[in-house]
């Protein structure tokens, strides 16, 4: 049953890891996971907001692997109880089988014992029919019983073939949930950084456009002292 439940919580691994998508800034981070989650895990740097989402969701998958391992169990055990169930029910048939054989026995041996002719004769005329339908009951519950058996380990197959179906859907929805929820905890941290940088850029001053000056209009020297010679 350990070896049956680890493979199922390895298939269950295996599906979930596979719904994270790649991050171009975490490359190979899904196969990090991955070999976390199965105990092989391997040290890798990761940012402390970005380690909290890989715990959160190993975290998360462990208990999924647990539910899944506690419910596969109770399919194991509610099978069992089923079989125990009916075994006990074919046995009491059997047993009554059993003691009608040996009522027949008995009647024939009693007829057996007879050394007179006519007394064995009456007996055998007197118990014929009692005998015959023993017989005949024992015969009947006899082809039931072991048709039953056969019926009965089919459908407890069965049942808990259903049962452990079922807890493993619930497993991968849960997979996909955790899987979910850990792309949205990588998002929030992109958005995070993003955030910041963009109030950064708004944030910075504008510098007011420079108005260029005017040429200051300079007389050349030169015609100033001849206005003056002319005066």
């Amino acid at each position: 049953m350990q070896l049956f439940t680890r493979v199922i919580l390895l298939a269950v691994t295996l599906f979930s890891v596979s719904a994270v998508p790649r991050f171009t800034e975490d490359v190979g981070l899904e196969q990090v996971l991955f070999r976390m989650v199965v105990g092989e895990a391997e040290g890798r740097a990761l940012t402390p907001a970005a380690q909290t989402c890989a715990n959160n969701y190993l975290n998360t998958t462990q208990k999924n692997g647990d539910k899944l391992a506690n419910a596969t169990n109770a399919c194991e055990e509610a099978a069992n109880r089923t079989k125990v169930s009916y075994t006990q029910t074919s046995n009491t048939t059997i047993n009554q089988i059993r003691l009608q054989l040996l009522t027949l026995e008995q009647n024939l041996q009693l007829c057996r014992n007879e050394t007179d002719a006519a007394l064995f004769l009456n007996c055998t005329v007197s118990t014929f029919d009692k005998n015959l339908q023993l017989l005949d009951t024992s015969n009947s519950q006899a082809y039931q019983t072991q048709s039953q058996f056969s019926n009965n380990s089919t459908q407890v197959a069965a049942e808990k073939t259903s049962c452990i179906g079922a807890a493993v859907s619930e497993a991968k929805v849960q997979s996909i949930q955790a899987a979910n929820d850990f792309n949205t905890c990588l998002d929030k941290i992109a958005a995070q950084r993003e955030i910041p940088q963009q109030k950064v850029e708004q944030q910075q001053p504008v510098r007011p456009a420079e108005v260029p000056k005017e040429p200051v209009l300079e007389w050349p020297q030169q015609q100033f002292q001849d206005q003056g010679l002319t005066n």
